[in-house]
């Protein structure tokens, strides 16, 4: 095809969408993002269908929704025939390359000689999983990892290479450097589509030193952010704490390192030949993180806005125009269709997202009434983690949790989601419900239906062993959860 562009995209791991500058967030400073922004397109409103690692990346690189795609949950491998944007652009011409966090290939017996022979070396021996060449969703050059959870430690593995390398380095800047050099030596006449997938900011909270500016005291918080303990029943909200504002100070920081990267990126774009007049650059996150806000700190996996909500930042220069941040509900569903439709690729029926590629162009456009969210297969580290389906609309929120229980959320009156209305606005939960009902027909996920129309109501409570896990946000903590103490 003439005149195809070289795709990058940046995927970011448990970025929320609203702490970016342009987004408004009072605390950080992100001007590569903001000018990525400013010079292209971002959707003000952006969503993760499936808010958990996995599942949401399986559909960021099929464009299917987790329940019918390839990756079907927290602990699937994306399949072997299944095909991915990798797979689509190599038929038109594409050369394909991916550094970094991948997470769609956890195979549990594919430890290396070289880590089970030392495991001192690698403490965190169940994360150096390689990822089967199948298992890689099309990718040619490879230089990535399953999952490392270590910022300032960690290993990929390099091609075909059989035992992971060590790196040194903060993990965004040490990936930075191996995509600069690899697009420096890149010499092929082919279009490149490259990844660069990095797991900051995703916990834990590490960043490096020279990002450490925030003062926790003075941050300026969500008016959800609040001390865990007031999600008990019947319990007054706490005050938040300086641990809690500790932990947000360095996740604003991780955010400022990634910017500063982004900017490396931009600078080495700007003096390639290859790249510098026609790139598209797509900035995402895989989902965000509740960062305090409802009590919850390193977790994403349930409807609410801190959530789902990510960064979608598209940027080519000539093709896109300057609009700055636009409306439409766009989701990680439509990442992949909408990528096709700007570089003029065939997008296939079996795609399920929308093509957004006229916003980005600046012509008309119908964005969807309604976003499908849902959680799939979630992993059930505790029984706050359970399975739902939902959506929302630019005013209204809802979901349906596995238990039975329903929450509704009006977001213009309520954009904190503080006040579930499910019992109240029933008239609006009635028909969300059908409507939810039609998306769960319309994208293939008949059991859900099962729930929602032929539902039993469970036998409880439920009584809950754990240690680590004594509350959470789903609403079968109120009637379904009892704790025992020991």
């Amino acid at each position: 095809m003439p005149d195809q562009p070289n795709i990058i995209y940046i995927l970011s791991d448990e970025h929320c969408g609203f702490a970016m500058s342009h987004m408004g967030d009072a605390n950080v400073r992100t001007p590569h993002m903001d000018q990525l922004a400013t010079e292209g397109i971002s959707f003000r409103t952006a969503y993760a269908n499936c808010p958990v690692c996995t599942p949401s990346r399986g559909t960021i690189f099929s464009g299917r929704h987790a329940h019918a795609g390839p990756v079907q949950g927290f602990f699937d491998v994306y399949k072997a025939t299944a095909p991915s944007s990798a797979t689509i652009l190599r038929s038109t011409g594409y050369h394909t390359a991916y550094f970094g966090k991948w997470h769609c290939g956890v195979v549990h017996d594919q430890i290396s000689p070289e880590v089970r022979q030392n495991p001192d070396a690698y403490p965190e021996v169940g994360y150096f999983r390689r990822t089967p060449e199948y298992h890689r969703g099309g990718f040619q050059d490879w230089y990535g990892f399953e999952v490392n959870n270590a910022h300032f430690h960690f290993s990929y593995y390099h091609e075909k290479e059989t035992s992971p390398r060590k790196l040194e380095g903060y993990q965004t800047d040490v990936l930075t450097d191996l995509t600069i050099q690899y697009m420096e030596g890149y010499e092929s006449d082919e279009p490149l589509f490259l990844v660069l997938s990095v797991e900051p900011p995703h916990f834990p909270l590490e960043a490096p030193e020279a990002f450490k500016r925030f003062d926790p005291a003075t941050l300026s918080t969500r008016k959800n952010f609040f001390d865990s303990s007031g999600m008990l029943e019947n319990r007054p909200h706490v005050e938040d704490s300086p641990w809690m504002r500790e932990r947000l100070a360095i996740y604003y920081a991780m955010i400022e390192n990634l910017d500063w990267n982004i900017g490396r990126l931009l600078e080495t774009l700007a003096r390639l030949p290859h790249f510098a007049d026609n790139t598209l650059i797509v900035y995402i996150s895989d989902h965000g993180d509740f960062m305090g806000s409802h009590g919850l700190f390193e977790r994403k996996e349930h409807p609410q806005e801190e959530s789902v909500r990510i960064p979608a930042i598209f940027n080519w220069p000539g093709r896109i125009p300057a609009q700055g941040l636009q409306e439409g509900l766009f989701s990680l569903v439509d990442l992949l269709p909408t990528t096709l439709g700007l570089t003029g690729v065939p997008i296939p029926a079996h795609l399920q997202g929308a093509d957004f590629s006229p916003a980005c162009r600046d012509e008309p456009f119908q964005a969807p009434e309604f976003v499908f969210l849902e959680m799939h297969n979630t992993p059930r580290w505790g029984l706050d983690f359970q399975d739902w389906r939902g959506l929302v609309s630019e005013s209204w929120k809802y979901a349906f949790y596995e238990t039975g229980h329903e929450i509704l959320f009006d977001l213009k009156n309520d954009p904190y989601e503080l006040n579930n209305l499910a019992a109240v606005e029933t008239g609006m939960r009635d028909r969300l419900r059908e409507q939810l009902l039609y998306e769960l027909d319309n994208t293939s996920d008949p059991y859900f239906q099962v729930l929602i129309e032929h539902g039993t109501t469970p036998d409880g409570p439920v009584l809950n062993l754990s240690k680590r896990w004594r509350q959470g946000i789903s609403p079968a903590w109120k009637d379904q959860i009892k704790n025992i103490e020991e």
